[in-house]
């Protein structure tokens, strides 16, 4: 359900006028941020990094469906060797105002492949943790809808970073990170149609260790 909260402001004096509206702030449930991203445990695993059940869209530039990611990726792909010049897709998902900030993630795809000299990734699911908060998750897309071959596969990186300083931390949700950047991953692979949904696992607790 999305609820659309607003208010205005009464004006005083001897003329009654006609009050101005405040902006409005769309609040929708964690399944409806960046559509088709966090179904599941995905948006399970939003609730509790950023204890809200309702969710804020801030910049509808920052919040792409799964189509829109896919597509970005399928165009990336099909620029040939200028790939890294392909525009990035980020959602941003921000949470319900807390005492002292609003809880904010952010999950951001970009596409490499063997068409790119610079390209050194490896083949294959890959998971790391390089940096507080942050999981980075790539894979392979061999897919008929994109034309990426097993030769010169589409490779699809994800990263995923929380940004709110009073936050549980890192030793006590990295499974709900890795389960938000494994919905993520999963739902754009089935849009792009990959071929064994890049060998990516039906589960995150089933990624290899990163």
């Amino acid at each position: 359900m999305i609820l659309f909260v607003t208010a205005t402001v009464a004006c005083s004096g001897g003329t009654a006028e006609r009050p101005a509206p405040v902006p409005s702030v769309t609040r929708v449930a964690a399944d409806q941020v960046c559509a088709g991203l966090f179904p599941g445990d995905g948006g399970r695993a939003l609730e509790r990094v950023l204890e809200s059940t309702e969710f804020r869209l801030r910049d509808e530039k920052r919040n792409p469906d799964v189509r829109a990611v896919a597509q970005a990726m399928e165009n990336a792909y099909r620029s040939g060797r200028r790939i890294r010049e392909m525009p990035q897709s980020t959602c941003i998902v921000s949470g319900s105002e807390k005492e002292r900030h609003v809880p904010e993630a952010m999950v951001r795809f970009t596409a490499s492949s063997k068409q790119d000299a610079f390209d050194l990734s490896p083949q294959g699911v890959h998971v790391s943790t390089r940096e507080e908060k942050i999981v980075y998750l790539d894979y392979d897309c061999v897919s008929p809808r994109v034309g990426s071959t097993p030769d010169i596969p589409l490779r699809v990186n994800i990263m995923f970073q929380e940004r709110w300083q009073e936050s549980k931390g890192e030793d006590v949700l990295r499974p709900d990170y890795l389960a938000i950047t494994h919905s993520a991953a999963l739902a754009v692979a089935k849009e792009l149609r990959c071929v064994d949904d890049g060998g990516l696992p039906a589960r995150a607790a089933e990624l290899p260790a990163g």
